[in-house]
């Protein structure tokens, strides 16, 4: 079973929904390292040999951030900046893998 079959293999609305970009280097990922989902979303980043930027909840900067561009404190969240500077921020560990997969995965 691969980690496409976990999240079900197809891409969700809110994947759908999201802004595409052409670069990682427009995605941020907030997360917590003991968080089961936020390791999820990290192994398809590394299955797809991505570099995306990580930050930490537990440092209250981070946390801050997160609530005032997202409006909620749950990780793991994808900060996706727009062409327009921008942010949209994907909530839920099945959402981000299927965008990061929609996106940059092999068949993108």
């Amino acid at each position: 079973m691969s980690l496409f079959d976990f999240f079900g293999g197809g891409a969700s609305q809110a994947a759908e929904a999201a802004p595409a970009v052409n670069s990682p280097e427009r995605l941020a990922l907030y997360q917590k390292e003991w968080c089961p989902y936020c390791q999820r979303v990290k192994a398809v980043v590394a299955e797809l040999g991505l570099e995306l930027a990580e930050y930490d909840t537990n440092d209250s900067e981070h946390l801050q951030a997160l609530m005032a561009g997202g409006g909620q404190r749950m990780v793991p969240c994808l900060r996706i900046e727009q062409d327009n500077g921008d942010y949209f921020w994907l909530y839920e560990s099945a959402d981000i893998a299927a965008y990061l997969r929609m996106h940059f995965g092999k068949d993108s």
